[in-house]
């Protein structure tokens, strides 16, 4: 082993010791095609934050259309007729039973 840590194998061309640069290659390449990797997928998570601010900000500027709201208070206005049916028709089912159970004396 050299000093840095490196395998020392004999070299054949001028017969003393040198180091294995194939492994050092090697391992410079793992390394460097994980930080590619991780730098590519931090740019990508980044984008899409940034897009998604971009997108909550552009529905915030515009806000809701004239028809938008127009269909909306025709819905709720629906929904609140449909609502004040059943009302009606609940009372009017309790009161019959208010009335046959006055009518039967108390008795179930």
């Amino acid at each position: 082993m050299d000093r840095w840590g490196g395998r020392v194998r004999p070299n054949h061309c001028s017969g003393g010791y040198g180091v294995d640069w194939d492994g050092i290659g090697t391992f410079a390449l793992f390394l460097s095609s994980g930080a590619v990797g991780l730098g590519i997928i931090a740019l990508k998570a980044y984008g899409a934050r940034l897009a998604s601010k971009l997108e909550v900000e552009r529905l915030r500027r515009a806000g809701p259309t004239q028809d938008e709201v127009t269909e909306q208070m025709r819905y709720l206005e629906d929904q609140i007729h449909r609502l004040t049916e059943r009302v009606d028709f609940t009372e009017r089912l309790l009161g019959d039973a208010d009335t046959e159970t006055s009518d039967s004396g108390g008795a179930v």
